[in-house]
Order: structure tokens, then C-alpha cells, then sequence
């Protein structure tokens, strides 16, 4: 997820079971932070103005809607966020655009087709070749940087979070 003009406090102090998600003080780079490996954490990070949060678990639930009506990421009222789904195991990409909390653009692909859709095809959208296969990694990543105006930067350092309700 990726939340225009947020900082991380602001970002993990939104998060379901907010008082549970602690820093470890420990700093990675995009690789370790965008893959599975270990489990159990996020990884945030600011950078051109957006705060980045990988959750390559998907610990923090997709549906960011009903995440906002149970009060959790209230950070995301008057700005513009991001989510990304990637998941190449299973051949599902996704994304979710969100403007002062509404959810203005939804599309997952499952195997190259769409499974879930909402809103309008962003413009990005429709510049994009899509390969044979249908959407991938490099679609979203496409739509990260057209939304963002950002590239993803694999040098970018990230916070290490746990949930010590996990521990």
C-alpha cells in the first residue's frame, strides 16, 4: 500500500491491532521488504511523499473498505492511496485506488482474467501492453508509477514491524 503525504506513525497507527505493531529497529532494503521471507512482518518506508507499506504475508487485510468503516487507516481520509496485490505463485494482480477513502478504481486478474472490478479504468490502464498472459508485475508497476509518480527504488531502506500479539 502506498499512501500519498502520510508518515509511517501515521500510517501504523492506523492499522488493525494498531497498539500491537512494533518497530525492531532493524532496516532493510525493497528486496527482503517485497518478498515473503520471514513472515509475520511489514516493512514501511517514506519516499517522494508516500508512505510505503509491504505486507507480503497480506497480514493487514485487503478490503480496505471494511477496514475504514471499522475506523482502522483513518490516515487514508483526504489522500490518495495505493494497494497492489502480487502474487505470481498464483497468478493474481490487483489494485485498489482510493481517494479520501472511497475506493474510485478496483480490478483483480486472476490468470488473465478479471475476477473483481469496480470504477473506471484508469488511463494507465489503457496505455499499457499487456503481454499474452495477461496483466503482471510490470502492469502494476506501471500503475504505481502513473499514480505516484514514483519508481520503485530497490535501495529504498524500510522499518521492520512485528505484531507482538503474534509473538
Amino acid at each position: 500500500m502506498f499512501v500519498r503525504g502520510r508518515s509511517v506513525g501515521e500510517i501504523v497507527g492506523g492499522l488493525p491491532g494498531a497498539g500491537n505493531w512494533r518497530a525492531t529497529g532493524e532496516r532493510v532494503s525493497g528486496a527482503p521488504a517485497s518478498s515473503f521471507s520471514p513472515g509475520g512482518r511489514l516493512y514501511l518506508g517514506e519516499g517522494g511523499g508516500w508512505c510505503h507499506l509491504w505486507d507480503p504475508e497480506q497480514v493487514v487485510p485487503i478490503d480496505v473498505d471494511r477496514l475504514l468503516d471499522q475506523g482502522s487507516l483513518a490516515a487514508l481520509k483526504g489522500t490518495r492511496a495505493l494497494s497492489l496485490l502480487f502474487s505470481s505463485v498464483s497468478s493474481t494482480y490487483g489494485l485498489w485506488l482510493y481517494d479520501d477513502g472511497a475506493l474510485i478504481r478496483n480490478v483483480v486478474y486472476q490468470d488473465g482474467e478479471v475476477v473483481q472490478e469496480s470504477g473506471e479504468p484508469l488511463p494507465v490502464e489503457t496505455r499499457v501492453e499487456l503481454p499474452s498472459w495477461g496483466p503482471d508485475e510490470d502492469f502494476l508497476w506501471s500503475v504505481f508509477q502513473d499514480v505516484t509518480g514514483l519508481g520503485f527504488d530497490l535501495d529504498q531502506r524500510f522499518e521492520v514491524y512485528v505484531d507482538t500479539a503474534r509473538d
